[in-house]
């Protein structure tokens, strides 16, 4: 997944597993902000607005669609665990939320990437 919406995908992942809005996500790979909105909280609807790339990502609890690359996340939420596929790489990453922090863990890199979200 590519690295801009891998760090909102975290904020959607947090979202998901706290079930309350975040008006940014922090990118420790980068240092830096993002700043995203959200709105329709529930789940058949959501929708956020990522500032950095310049569009919406909206969908519901099991499935997210980018706006911005044309292509659909699907989504599992398991516990604090939520595991993707994104049909743009055709790769899985799987975010783990622990309050504010996520880790997540991108299959197309084999790489973790940390965030934190407020």
């Amino acid at each position: 997944m590519e690295p801009n919406k891998r760090a909102c995908f975290a904020l959607i992942a947090a979202t998901l597993v706290n079930k309350r809005r975040y008006n940014s996500v922090f990118d420790y790979n980068k240092s830096q902000y993002v700043n995203i909105s959200t709105s329709g909280l529930n789940s058949n609807y959501m929708s956020f607005f990522d500032y950095k790339r310049g569009g919406y990502v909206s969908g519901n609890e099991k499935s997210m669609y980018d706006y911005l690359t044309s292509s659909y996340v699907s989504i599992t939420v398991h516990n604090n665990q939520v595991n993707c596929f994104d049909y743009e790489s055709s790769s899985y990453i799987y975010f783990t939320v622990r309050s504010n922090n996520i880790s997540a863990f991108d299959y197309q890199t084999s790489t973790y990437f940390n965030y934190s979200v407020s």
